[in-house]
C-alpha cells in the first residue's frame, strides 16, 4: 500500500516527467519518459483506490 507521503512524491515526480517529456526532442528518450509517466500514473491511481478501501475498513 502506498502511503499518502509517498503519493505526494509520486505526483511531484510525475509533474517533473511531464515537463521533461514536453521539452525532449529525442524520440527514444521520449518513449522511455512516456513509459515512466504511465507507470507513475498507474501507481497514483491505484493508491487512491487502496487508500479509499483502507478508509472504508475503519
Amino acid at each position: 500500500m502506498v502511503k499518502e507521503e509517498e503519493k505526494v512524491v509520486f505526483v511531484y515526480e510525475l509533474d517533473k516527467l511531464q515537463h521533461e517529456y514536453r521539452k525532449c526532442t529525442d524520440l527514444s528518450m521520449r518513449q522511455q519518459i512516456r513509459e515512466d509517466i504511465a507507470l507513475l500514473q498507474k501507481v497514483i491511481s491505484n493508491s487512491g483506490n487502496e487508500l479509499d478501501r483502507h478508509d472504508n475498513i475503519f
